[in-house]
């Protein structure tokens, strides 16, 4: 299993549920207030626990952050395997603009998601993921992005594909950044730019395919 925040993973199920709510209270006060400003105290409150909870569970804040990362990885990929099951013909052209679609509608609607997405887009770039188990640098989302998209949604392997991977990550993430600067529900046109790019890189290194 790959290194999660948190401490230790609950098993009963009123503790699963303490966790979840924990989150919960944590991305909404993301929202509300930004990540500078978010205490663990604050999260507590809101979550309806003494502060001494998180730290049962968490590794403070940091801990919360690499939690909620990787609860929002693991919703993009529900999200892309229902996409690409209601796919004929997958290309990694097409894999890649509903990866794009996809992240912009989680940006749109999940609590917390425009700081804790995958990549933190604060001052800085530091990621809240872990390191993955694969690939020069050790880029977790590059490693599972991949992983879902030749063993799940049979695409061919690509030539060089961590670097591939990490270059066409960094580009939706530029492109996003500027489409959401000025609002939250993002400036189509350059939602459309990104996707055009997005489109001709894979399309080059893929063949198409």
């Amino acid at each position: 299993m790959h290194n999660r925040g948190v401490r230790r993973r609950p098993v009963q199920q009123r503790s699963i549920e303490r966790v979840e709510r924990i989150l919960d209270a944590c991305a909404q006060l993301l929202d509300e207030s930004g990540f500078d400003a978010l205490t663990t105290l604050d999260v507590a409150r809101r979550a309806g626990v003494p502060s001494g909870t998180i730290y049962q569970f968490f590794d403070g804040k940091a801990g919360m952050m690499r939690e909620l990362a990787l609860r929002n990885l693991d919703l993009l990929l529900v999200r892309l395997r229902g996409r690409a099951a209601a796919e004929t013909g997958l290309t990694w052209p097409r894999a890649a603009e509903i990866v794009l679609e996809e992240t912009v509608e989680m940006r749109r609607t999940v609590p917390g998601f425009t700081v804790v997405d995958f990549a933190d887009t604060r001052p800085g770039g530091q990621s809240f993921l872990p390191p993955g188990e694969t690939g020069e640098g050790g880029d977790l989302l590059a490693d599972r992005l991949y992983a879902f998209a030749v063993e799940e949604a049979g695409l061919p392997p690509l030539a060089d594909p961590h670097r591939v991977m990490r270059l066409a990550i960094q580009a939706t993430a530029a492109a996003l950044a500027l489409a959401f600067a000025g609002s939250r529900e993002a400036d189509p046109a350059m939602v459309a730019q990104g996707r055009l790019l997005l489109r001709a890189y894979l399309g080059a290194v893929s063949g198409g395919r």
